[in-house]
């Protein structure tokens, strides 16, 4: 088994392959709960910001006439290329549907 320099003292002197996935196991078991995005406030730091990039960009024509665009591209590379055309096409629903991704996420937090 193939161990990165930095683990090979490790792995010589007892930690396998079952010893990381129990300690992963316990990390994950111990870890504090997410919190959901809220969008800021009107007059809040950085709400112009986030107006100008999610506001009027990703929920805005811009990222419809983006989305729809990577679609068209990933649909042309589909026939020719797979590796390239499926990501593309999941990454353009994505953009399109980002705001609904959004407070999806938000919900199951």
């Amino acid at each position: 088994m193939y161990f990165p320099p930095l683990l090979k003292g490790l792995a010589s002197r007892g930690l396998r392959g079952v010893d990381a996935l129990l300690l992963l196991a316990a990390t994950m078991l111990v870890a504090t709960a997410a919190h959901a995005f809220q969008a800021p406030a009107a007059g809040d730091l950085g709400y112009d910001i986030y107006d100008i990039v999610v506001n009027q960009g990703v929920k805005g024509p811009l990222g419809f006439v983006g989305g729809v665009a990577a679609f068209l591209f990933g649909v042309s590379r589909l026939f020719s290329n797979i590796m390239v055309g499926i990501p593309t096409i999941v990454a353009a629903v994505c953009l399109i549907r980002a705001d609904t991704i959004l407070q999806t996420f938000g919900m199951m937090v």
